[in-house]
């Protein structure tokens, strides 16, 4: 015997288990359509006397599956499907009904919020185009909410806080550089041709940084070094302060610069790694 409705999806007899001092047919249905559920919420005491349930018999899963039991009743088979078919159709309704609802809450909150979003849309865009930089790890999340066409309230409030997060590292990164500049490299920071070499420096290494140090990969700056790097990089000239913070920052990547920068910078250039030499093919003849 197996259920007497099947929900339109698949069950399987998984042999006999004891259920409440009865040793009975269990049969389980591993992927329950929303139906079943439906049916079980709201037509419980039917479905029960009929034999349906969930249960952790029968199977190794960490979840309760839907199950019928074969009680060795006589089931109405017509009266338990008609029940099943009305309540179904009244979850059916009250979904609909809530998704109308949300589609309505929904286009009044982007009506609501096209107004507040025209200068926010259009500074958030701005910013990505000249300083993309600043957004650090959210950009890509900008990125995408900016080629939206239509914000909602949450969108609006996202755009926000991406734009005070840039303008806080923006700031932080302004306030680093107006810190009393390292005395390692202050004396040298007095060459005018130094200070040209650094921006060029600086400019070269933002260049670079086309993941704005989202990634480690030893290209562009990090992510100690970005947001300051990106703020010197913008300069049309360096002062004898910014031009020894840029080489505090530039020493820490002298290993991406040509010899010839490293000479004008530091007056030395970096020993350079040496790659492996590759190894000899195994049974190589030595002659």
């Amino acid at each position: 015997m197996s259920p007497p409705i099947d929900f339109g999806t698949a069950w399987r007899c998984v042999g006999v288990h004891r259920r409440y001092g009865n040793e009975l047919a269990l049969w389980l249905c591993d992927e329950p359509p929303a139906a079943y559920s439906d049916a079980y919420k709201r037509a419980r005491a039917s479905m029960t006397a009929a034999g349906f349930s969930w249960t952790d018999r029968g199977h190794d899963q960490p979840r309760l599956l839907a199950c019928w039991w074969d009680l060795g009743v006589t089931v109405d088979v017509d009266a338990l499907r008609a029940e099943v078919d009305r309540v179904v159709a009244e979850a059916a309704a009250e979904c609909e009904q809530k998704a109308a609802a949300e589609q309505k809450r929904h286009e009044r909150d982007v009506a609501e919020t096209e107004l507040r979003a025209l200068l926010i849309r259009s500074a958030l865009r701005a910013l990505l185009q000249e300083r993309p930089w600043a957004l650090g790890r959210a950009l890509s999340e900008a990125r995408d909410l900016a080629a939206e066409e239509a914000w909602t309230s949450w969108g609006l409030r996202s755009a926000e806080r991406y734009l005070s997060n840039a303008e806080d590292n923006i700031r932080r990164a302004e306030e680093r550089l107006s810190r009393t500049p390292p005395a390692l490299w202050f004396a040298r920071a007095a060459d005018e041709a130094v200070r040209g070499a650094a921006l060029e420096a600086c400019r070269e290494l933002s260049a670079r940084d086309e993941d704005w140090a989202a990634d480690r990969n030893s290209i562009g700056w990090s992510q100690a070094t970005c947001w300051a790097g990106h703020v010197l990089s913008e300069r049309e000239a360096l002062d004898h302060g910014e031009t020894a913070h840029a080489l505090a920052l530039l020493h820490q990547h002298r290993r991406q610069l040509s010899d010839e920068l490293n000479l004008a910078l530091f007056g030395e250039a970096p020993a350079r790694r040496r790659r492996p030499a590759p190894a000899e093919p195994a049974g190589a003849l030595l002659l």
